[in-house]
C-alpha cells in the first residue's frame, strides 16, 4: 500500500484512514505571541454560539493547539486541517503580518480555496483598503500579510477585535462580543445574523429551563451527600494544604541553596515557593535571593552557547554572538533583547561602538554590520579567515584579523574597512602573529598576541606608529586577558593579576591580587582601573590602584566563560552556559532605589539624622541632629529634586509632615516649631510652652493635632493650624531622660494616628509609659528596662537593653509576642507600614527585617558605610523610617546616603522575575517534585 491514502480525492499525510471524519467548519491562522490567548476564546465562543443543549459544539472550529496531535511533520498537519476547512478565520494583527506560518497558511488558501470564504477579525494594528488599486493597502496596513496581496477582489468586511487585547476579560455576556462572534458564525453557517442571534438565545433559555429541572432534582440528592462528603473534604483539604506547604518549603530551600551557584533558577524556585505558600520561610527565601550577589543587575537566556561577547563603552548596550550563528543585542536599560542571526557558524568575534549603534561580528567566512533595531538584517561582506574584529569608537571603521595558510605557515593581514558599506581602506601584514586586535580610538590600532608583546597601526595608512617586543609574561602556566579597546593587557598567576599598557596607553598599574586558586578567565576595565578574574565556578573583582581596597565576590553565576568590561563604567558582562549576566559595581543592591541622597554628617556626640517621610512616600526630609542644616527631598520617577531648608534658630529639631504632605513642621525645644511648606518656604512658627527636649511627634488622623513627646515624659498636644496647645500631660519638673549623643534615638514615639504614644520614662528605671493622647490616661508597661520604642501597623515595638524585641498592641494593653535579641543591635529600629515587616539595624550595618505577625527573622540588607566624617561607629548615627504610600524602608547615615529600600512582597517578585530574565522550565520544576507544575510557569504571572 502507498504511504499516502486518498480521503475524498485528495491525499492524506502519512497514510491516515481516518481524515475524512475530520472535518471543520472553520479554520483560524492567528499569531502566537499576540493572540495566544484571545484565539482560544473566539474558537470557544463560536462552537458554543447558539448551541442545542444535547450536543458538543454547534460547529467544529480548527485552531493547531487544540486539534494537532503529535506530528513529525507539522506543516503536513496543518495543510490537512486546511484542506478538510470550509472558511479561513484570519486574526489580522502585526505579529500576524510577520509571521511565517501565517503567510503561508495564507497562501495556502489564496492557492486552493476561494478567497471568498476568508474572513478578517484585526486584534491589532491597521487593517487599510486601497479603493484606487483595488487591494490591501500595504502603505498603511500594519496587519495584513504579504500573502494578501493581490487576492482579494473587493473590499472585505472587517470584524473589529482590538477593544478585546485582553483576552482575561472575555465574557460572552458582553453584547459587543456576542455581535463579533455573531457576524463570524453568520458567515460560517449561512444564517442571517439576526435568526443567528435569536436562535442563540432561544438555545440558552431552554437550556437554562433544563438545567432549573435538573438542579431540582440533583438539589435533593446533594443534600443527602453533603454531610457524608464534608468529612472527606476536609481530610483531602487538609492533605492538599499540607503538600502545598511541603513543596513551598522545598522550593524555598532549594532557591537558598542555589542563590551562590545558579541565581536565575534560586529566584524562579523562590517565587514559585512564595507562590505555593506565604510563610515566614518562603518570604525568607524571596527575601534572601534579592539580597544576594548585591551587584549582578539581571541576567538573561542567550538560547545557546556564548561564543563572542561585548559591550558599549557607555554601559548601555551588550551584544553577544552564540555557536549557531546568531547576534543577540540586549539594552538592560531599555529592557529590550534585539536577535539577527549572520549565519550557521559560530560567532567568532564581536567588537561594538562606543554608543551601542554599531555591532560588527565574523564568523570565520563573512564579516557583518549591523546598525538596525529589532531584528533588522545585518549587512555582510565577505571576509574569508577572519580572525579577530574590532570597532572604532564611533563606529565607522573595523579592524580585521586574517588569517590564512596551515598551522604550520599561517599568514597573518590586517584590514581596515568602512563599516557601513565593507569597503576595504587599507591592508598590512604585521610583524608578528598577533591574535587580539583593538581600537582605543579613531586614529589608532592595537594588535597584541596575549604574551605581552604588542604592536600599534595608524588608521591614517596601516604604518607602524610603535611596537613592543619584549613579553612580559612569566614562564609556566598563566591566564592572559585584555582590555575591550586593548590600551591594557596582563595575565594572573597563582593570585596576583598583572596590567601593563599597550602604546596607546602609558599609565603604570599596580596590579591586584584576587583569592581565586585556579584562574580560568581575565579581563580588564578599558583604563585598567579593575580586573575581573574567574575560576572554578567564582568571580572575582578588584580594584588595581594601591588603595583599592578588598577585591568583591561576584555570586550567582555559574562557571565563566568569557566576560568584558563595558568601557570604563562600573558595569561587567559575563556568560555561563547560554545564560548573560550583567553585573554594576555601583549598584548597593537589587532592593535599592538606583538614586541616592548624601546625608549630612552630625557631630560624634550628637543624635543621629532625623528624617520623616509624607504618607504618599514622595517627600522626605533629613535634618542633622543638631538642627542646623538639612533638605526636603522629593522622589520623582527619574530622580531627586533636593531643596535645602534655611539654617533657622532651632537646636535639635524633631521634624513632622502634616497629613497632607503640604506642610512641614521643625518642632523644637519647648514645642516651638519653624513652619515650613513642602518646598521649603517660610510659612510662619509656633510658640514655645517650657523649655524641655522634644524626642518624638506625630499627627493625628484627621491632621488636625500634632502630639509632642519630651524629654520629661510630658505629652503637649497641639492644634494644627496655629500650634496652641489643645491639651497637655505635664512631665517631670528636671529631665529624667538623658537625651545626649546617639543615645537618644527611639527613645519616645508616637502611633501614626496620633492616638498613642509611648516613652522610656527614666533613665535609672527605663520604664515604657503609653500615654492615650485623647485621655491623657498613661500607663506603665510590665518588664525588664528599655532601651526604644516604635509603633508601625497597629502595634508598639519595645526594645528591651537585652536586645529582646517585644511586640504589643498599639495601647499596650497586651504583648503578643517576643522576637529573640542580642547587646549587637543599634538603637534604629522602624516599621514598614502595609507589609507587616519591622526593621532593626544591627551594629554592623546590617538592617534586620523581621516578620511582625509571626515573630520570625525573614532577612537582612546591608547598609552604605559613611563616605564622609570621622563617627567611631556610623550605624550609631544612622536613622530608619518606612514609607506607608510606597512600602519602602529610608535609612539615612550621618555622612552617607539617604536610601530607599523596596519592601513590598509584589515588589520583590517582581525584581525576581526581572533578575532572572526568564520563567521556569517544566523540567526544572519536574526535578524536585513529582507534583505537576501549574498550565502557567511564567514568573510574571498573577499571584493567586
Amino acid at each position: 500500500m502507498s504511504s499516502q491514502s486518498v480521503c475524498n480525492g485528495r491525499r492524506c499525510p502519512g497514510g491516515s484512514l481516518a481524515c475524512s471524519a475530520d472535518k471543520y467548519n472553520a479554520f483560524i491562522s492567528y499569531s502566537h505571541a499576540l493572540d495566544g490567548k484571545l484565539a482560544p476564546v473566539v474558537q470557544r465562543e463560536l462552537q458554543q454560539f447558539a448551541k442545542p443543549w444535547y450536543r458538543m459544539r454547534a460547529i467544529r472550529v480548527f485552531r493547531d493547539d487544540e486539534n494537532l496531535s503529535a506530528s513529525p511533520d507539522l506543516w503536513a498537519s496543518i495543510e490537512l486541517a486546511l484542506a478538510s476547512s470550509e472558511w479561513f478565520v484570519l486574526m489580522a494583527s502585526p505579529e500576524a503580518a510577520r509571521s511565517e506560518w501565517v503567510n503561508r497558511e495564507v497562501a495556502w488558501w489564496a492557492a486552493n480555496r476561494s478567497p471568498d470564504r476568508l474572513l478578517i477579525v484585526v486584534t491589532g494594528g491597521e487593517f487599510a483598503w486601497n479603493a484606487q488599486t483595488g487591494d490591501v493597502d500595504f502603505v498603511r496596513s500594519t496587519a495584513a500579510p504579504p500573502a494578501l496581496r493581490g487576492l482579494l477582489a473587493a473590499e472585505p468586511r472587517i470584524i473589529n477585535l482590538r477593544w478585546l487585547a485582553d483576552a482575561n476579560l472575555a465574557d460572552a455576556a458582553n453584547p459587543r462580543l456576542r455581535e463579533c462572534i455573531a457576524d463570524l458564525g453568520s458567515a460560517i453557517r449561512g444564517i442571517p445574523k439576526d435568526l443567528l442571534i435569536g436562535e442563540h438565545v432561544r438555545r440558552h433559555r431552554q437550556a437554562m429551563r433544563q438545567a432549573y429541572g435538573g438542579i431540582a432534582v440533583l438539589s435533593l440528592l446533594a443534600v443527602s451527600l453533603f454531610a457524608a462528603s464534608l468529612f472527606a473534604i476536609g481530610q483531602r483539604n487538609e492533605a492538599e494544604r499540607n503538600a502545598r506547604s511541603a513543596m513551598a518549603q522545598l522550593f524555598a530551600a532549594t532557591a537558598v541553596a542555589e542563590m551562590q551557584v545558579q541565581a536565575d533558577r534560586a529566584q524562579l524556585l523562590a517565587v514559585e515557593g512564595y507562590r505555593l505558600e506565604r510563610n515566614p520561610r518562603t518570604r525568607a527565601a524571596l527575601l534572601e535571593v534579592n539580597t544576594a550577589s548585591p551587584h549582578l543587575v539581571r541576567q538573561v537566556p542567550a538560547g545557546g552557547r556564548v561564543t563572542a561577547l561585548a559591550g558599549s563603552s557607555d554601559g548601555r548596550t551588550i551584544v553577544a554572538g552564540t555557536e549557531d550563528g546568531r547576534l543577540l543585542r540586549w539594552r538592560p536599560d531599555a529592557g529590550t533583547l534585539d536577535e539577527v542571526r549572520l549565519g550557521r557558524d559560530p560567532i567568532g568575534g564581536i567588537a561594538i561602538s562606543a554608543d551601542g549603534a554599531t555591532t560588527l561580528a565574523i564568523d570565520g567566512t563573512v564579516a557583518a554590520t549591523w546598525t538596525g533595531e529589532g531584528d533588522a538584517p545585518p549587512s555582510r561582506f565577505d571576509v574569508k579567515g577572519a580572525y579577530a574584529i574590532a570597532a572604532s569608537p564611533s563606529g565607522r571603521l573595523a579592524a580585521v584579523i586574517v588569517r590564512s595558510g596551515t598551522d604550520s605557515e599561517v599568514e597573518t593581514t590586517v584590514s581596515l574597512y568602512e563599516a557601513a558599506t565593507g569597503k576595504r581602506l587599507h591592508s598590512t601584514r604585521p610583524r608578528s602573529s598577533w591574535s587580539h586586535v583593538g581600537m582605543p580610538n579613531e586614529r589608532s590600532i592595537v594588535l597584541e598576541g596575549g604574551t605581552g608583546s604588542w604592536e600599534a597601526l595608524r588608521t591614517s595608512d596601516l604604518s607602524s606608529s610603535g611596537h613592543s617586543d619584549d613579553p612580559k609574561v612569566p614562564a609556566g602556566d598563566y591566564v592572559p586577558g585584555s582590555s575591550t579597546s586593548l590600551g591594557y593587557s596582563g595575565y594572573v598567576k597563582y593570585r596576583n593579576v598583572f596590567v601593563y599598557p599597550n602604546g596607546v596607553s602609558e599609565t603604570d598599574i599596580p596590579g591586584a591580587e584576587v583569592p581565586v586558586a585556579e584562574p580560568e578567565v581575565l579581563a580588564i576595565r578599558d583604563d585598567g582601573g579593575y580586573v575581573a578574574v574567574s575560576g572554578g565556578g567564582t568571580l572575582w573583582v578588584a580594584g588595581t590602584s594601591e588603595d583599592a581596597g578588598e577585591p568583591t565576590e561576584l555570586t550567582g553565576s555559574g562557571r565563566i566563560e568569557a566576560m568584558a568590561f563595558l568601557g570604563k563604567t562600573s558595569r561587567l558582562v559575563s556568560t555561563a552556559g547560554e545564560s548573560l549576566a550583567l553585573w554594576d559595581l555601583d549598584q548597593l543592591s537589587r532592593l535599592s532605589l538606583p538614586v541616592r541622597v548624601d546625608v549630612p554628617e552630625v557631630a560624634n556626640f550628637s543624635p543621629p539624622p532625623r528624617i520623616a517621610v509624607t504618607n504618599d512616600g514622595a517627600r522626605v526630609v533629613v535634618v542633622g541632629g543638631n538642627g542646623d542644616q538639612g533638605a526636603i527631598h522629593e522622589f520623582t520617577t527619574e530622580a531627586v529634586r533636593t531643596t535645602a531648608i534655611p539654617a533657622g534658630r532651632l537646636d535639635n529639631v524633631t521634624p513632622v509632615w502634616s497629613a497632607t504632605g503640604e506642610h512641614l513642621w521643625l518642632i523644637g525645644d519647648g514645642g516651638a516649631a519653624q513652619v515650613l511648606t513642602s518646598e521649603a518656604r517660610d510659612a510662619g512658627t509656633w510658640p514655645a510652652f517650657g523649655d524641655a527636649e522634644v524626642l518624638a511627634a506625630g499627627v493625628s488622623r484627621d491632621g488636625r493635632e500634632v502630639v509632642v513627646v519630651d524629654d520629661r515624659a510630658g505629652v503637649q498636644v497641639r492644634r494644627a493650624t496655629d500650634g496652641s496647645v489643645v491639651r497637655d500631660l505635664p512631665g517631670a519638673v528636671d529631665p529624667v531622660i538623658s537625651t545626649s549623643g546617639p543615645m537618644s534615638a527611639g527613645l519616645a514615639a508616637v502611633s501614626a494616628d496620633g492616638r498613642t504614644a509611648a516613652v522610656v520614662q527614666s533613665e535609672t528605671s527605663q520604664s515604657v509609659a503609653v500615654i492615650d493622647t485623647k485621655s491623657l490616661h498613661s500607663k506603665v508597661l510590665p518588664g525588664p528596662p528599655a532601651s526604644a520604642v516604635a509603633f508601625g501597623d497597629g502595634h508598639l515595638l519595645v526594645v528591651r537593653e537585652s536586645g529582646d524585641l517585644e511586640v504589643w498592641d498599639q495601647g499596650g494593653e497586651s504583648r503578643l509576642r517576643s522576637v529573640a535579641g542580642d547587646v549587637g543591635y543599634a538603637r534604629a529600629i522602624t516599621v514598614v507600614p502595609g507589609t507587616g515587616l519591622v526593621v532593626r539595624l544591627r551594629a554592623n550595618g546590617q538592617a534586620v527585617v523581621i516578620d511582625i505577625n509571626e515573630g520570625a527573622v525573614v532577612g537582612s540588607v546591608q547598609l552604605p558605610p559613611m563616605t564622609r566624617g570621622s563617627t567611631a561607629s556610623p550605624w550609631h548615627a544612622t536613622a530608619m523610617v518606612g514609607a506607608a504610600g510606597t512600602g519602602e524602608l529610608l535609612t539615612a547615615t550621618s555622612g552617607g546616603s539617604l536610601v530607599r529600600w523596596s519592601m513590598r512582597d509584589d515588589v520583590l517578585l517582581r525584581i525576581a522575575c526581572d533578575t532572572a530574565g526568564r520563567d521556569l522550565t517544566t523540567s526544572e520544576w519536574e526535578s524536585l517534585t513529582a507534583v505537576g507544575p501549574p498550565e502557567d510557569l511564567s514568573c510574571g504571572r498573577p499571584s493567586a
